[in-house]
């Protein structure tokens, strides 16, 4: 016995046990999959929101349980993440904003602003003849952004992104007067609010964006910016899908910009609308103003506009009539 000890005790040692993870499981990283998760997410919360609305409980339970099966929200929302790693939401919403120049912020509307075309000073001097250095600036504010449907930091990071610069002593920024102290400052003028109905990082809010309150009875206190990233293609209902459109336009201050996306699938294959149509509906029935539209592979992308002037959108709108809500739509593709 005592031999056979020893002997074991020279062998080969056993392997431990693999431990246990403590973080949570790893993204998914196959795009079928993401986009099968995604398909079955969409249809079994649509049969249970339509079993909610009929009362049937046995079918509400059966479509919970359904949703369960393919990892429930979780695994919905990692899919939208890799799907979105292949088209940055976030990086086409700062481009166009940094082309319009609105990544270092916006003119802030004072009465002392108002003259600025003019070319005499207050006292009567010609603004030509007057030294660029000593002109004043322009007072500018941040940009007020609300991502719905926010699943990832990107927009939040960008945000609180800094960096550091020297001080002249009057106050300007530059490198060639190395009297100044350094300080930080941000990057971009960008003030963002993150919301999803589950939150899967920080910083993401958890708030449903046709529960949310107007921001403010002033229109010009709403926010500048909204970016709406395959949120609408998720929303259940009908009647849901148009509140959401109109509280798009409605949050915005005049000017402001949506930036709208969803699948190219579901206008081009949908029983209910076309691409023409889905156009024409935010234009024409919400009341929008189509700054940019491209489209990819897979997504269509939408840069619109509240229109500045309230009263020539109101003008230009005309009712939900039988273009659409009695027209019968025959879509080849389905």
């Amino acid at each position: 016995m005592t031999c056979t000890h020893s002997t074991m005790g020279k062998g080969k040692k056993r392997s431990k046990k693999a431990p246990v993870p403590l973080a949570p499981p790893p993204a998914m990283k196959s795009r079928r999959l993401a986009r099968v998760t995604t398909t079955l997410f969409h249809k079994h919360t649509s049969e249970r929101d339509l079993a909610l609305q009929r009362g049937d409980a046995k079918g509400v339970a059966e479509a919970e349980k359904a949703i369960e099966s393919i990892g429930g929200r979780e695994a919905y929302q990692k899919a939208s993440q890799l799907s979105t790693s292949h088209h940055s939401t976030s990086r086409w919403v700062l481009g166009v904003l940094g082309s319009m120049g609105w990544l270092q912020g916006i003119n802030v509307s004072a009465p002392a602003a108002a003259d600025d075309d003019n070319d005499n000073t207050s006292d009567g001097r010609d603004k030509r003849s007057t030294p660029r250095k000593k002109r004043k600036k322009i007072p500018k504010r941040n940009v007020r952004l609300l991502e719905v449907g926010a699943i990832n930091r990107e927009l939040l990071d960008a945000a609180a992104r800094t960096r550091r610069i020297r001080k002249s002593s009057d106050g300007d920024t530059g490198d060639t007067d190395t009297s100044g102290e350094i300080e930080e400052e941000s990057v971009y003028r960008l003030e963002v609010r993150a919301i999803d109905l589950r939150s899967s990082q920080s910083g993401i809010e958890e708030a449903d964006f046709l529960e949310l309150p107007l921001l403010d009875a002033n229109l010009h206190q709403r926010y500048d910016v909204i970016v709406c990233s395959m949120v609408l293609n998720c929303v259940t209902t009908p009647e849901d899908r148009g509140r959401m459109l109109a509280l798009l336009l409605h949050q915005l201050r005049p000017g402001g910009l949506c930036f709208l996306t969803l699948p190219r699938l579901c206008l081009s294959q949908s029983r209910y609308t076309t691409p023409e149509l889905f156009r024409s509906m935010l234009l024409d029935g919400i009341g929008f103003e189509l700054v940019k539209q491209k489209l990819s592979p897979k997504v269509s992308f939408f840069v619109l506009q509240r229109p500045i002037n309230d009263d020539d959108r109101q003008r230009r709108r005309r009712r939900l009539d039988s273009d659409w809500t009695k027209k019968s739509v025959v879509n080849s593709a389905k």
